[in-house]
């Protein structure tokens, strides 16, 4: 049988985390639900998806809610760091590594938020929901994000590459509804536990000009690459 102390142990912690769980339920309710807001999650989910992840690990007693993202460019980390701030009034902490920044949030509001309209991971990353994308400028946002991350820009060309088949799937069918003009392939690693690689290229003019036009990047050394090639 439970002594006094035990039963005052157990309710008191009842009544805290009671009092915790309507405190987040409050802070949801209080999120920003402006079409800017949208438009921002949006680019977070793009950011997260190239170069970033989403945990909720259970551990112990607890389960953690963490979220990490590498940019390797200074208009990446602000921009991104922005978004953060103006939704959710989080300041995420910042390492700077030998090639990029290490920046880690950890907040159940945030990544319970975030899961509502997008997965998340490498090979289940997607582009968000219907609800989120119909807003306008979301698709573009997310792509600019994504390509920030993700996107190798060359003298001719842009290149996207990863092992995620659908995802890659979900960008093709938004740059031709788009009318970014691109070309699918597909690359087999002769060692047989690589994955399969997906790539997208925009290789035309037209398709780098109207890429330049609608989408862009929200990074420094690839907007400026683009407008070198393309002689802007």
């Amino acid at each position: 049988m439970k002594n006094l102390a035990q039963q005052f142990q157990e309710r008191n912690k009842k009544v805290a985390i009671n009092r915790w769980q309507n405190s987040l339920s409050r802070q949801k309710n209080e999120l920003p639900t402006t079409p800017e807001s949208y438009y921002l999650r949006a680019m977070i989910c793009g950011f997260l998806a190239g170069d970033g992840s989403v945990q909720v690990r259970a551990e112990k007693t607890i389960t953690h809610y963490q979220i990490d993202f590498f940019p390797d460019d200074e208009l990446m980390l602000q921009t991104y760091m922005d978004g953060i701030n103006k939704i959710y009034n989080k300041s995420p902490s910042i390492r700077i590594e030998k090639r990029f920044f290490k920046v880690r949030v950890t907040s159940r509001l945030i990544v319970e938020d975030l899961l509502r309209y997008a997965q998340f991971g490498l090979k289940k990353w997607n582009m968000p929901n219907e609800n989120l994308l119909s807003i306008p400028g979301a698709k573009e946002a997310w792509l600019r994000a994504f390509f920030s991350a993700e996107a190798y820009v060359g003298n001719d060309h842009i290149k996207v590459q990863t092992v995620n088949e659908k995802g890659m799937h979900l960008i093709s069918k938004t740059l031709t509804e788009l009318e970014i003009l691109h070309h699918n392939y597909t690359y087999t690693p002769k060692k047989l536990n690589y994955s399969k690689v997906f790539i997208i290229m925009i290789t035309s003019r037209l398709g780098l000009i109207t890429y330049f036009k609608k989408i862009g990047f929200w990074h420094f050394r690839k907007t400026s690459k683009l407008r070198e090639a393309l002689g802007l």
